[in-house]
């Protein structure tokens, strides 16, 4: 691939990125005064919580499926797999571990097939609990992006 059709392709995945997140803040607001959000929780509040996991597996998603992949086509490095493309995002920094980014693509595929929302609570607080984690990933990975084109 040329590359400036390798950048134009970063480029118009950080701008789906960047979507992304701001509808996942958006979300996150709605949800953040939810402590349990089984007990008493009324249709709307559950709209918001389904709404937000959603969002933050598509923000899972975008990172690692287009920015991270797009950024190792710019940078010559090979496709591989799922988990080299996590080891790389280690490797330069965006990540403290490959293990945290691996965990929030496991979860964002349980969020992707819990049709029944069986596991609708405990999916709600770890992504509540690492959307910072998730949102610091972003900004490294958005900063050595913008640094190549």
């Amino acid at each position: 691939m040329k590359p400036e059709v390798a950048q134009e392709f970063l480029r118009q995945h950080l701008a789906e990125l960047q979507q992304a997140r701001q509808h996942l803040d958006y979300s996150y607001r709605q949800v953040g005064g939810l402590s349990d959000f089984l007990a008493g929780t009324t249709p709307a509040q559950l709209e918001s919580v389904e709404a937000f996991c959603s969002r933050f597996a598509r923000t899972v998603d975008l990172l690692v499926n287009k920015v991270l992949r797009s950024l190792d086509r710019l940078e010559l490095r090979p496709e591989g797999t799922l988990l080299d493309v996590i080891n790389r995002a280690e490797k330069r920094g965006f990540v403290e571990r490959a293990a945290d980014l691996r965990e929030m693509k496991d979860v964002r595929n349980i969020i992707a097939h819990d049709y029944a929302g069986a596991r609708a609570a405990e999916i709600f607080v770890y992504c509540r609990e690492q959307k910072p984690v998730l949102d610091a990933i972003c900004d490294r990975a958005i900063g050595h992006a913008r640094r190549l084109v």
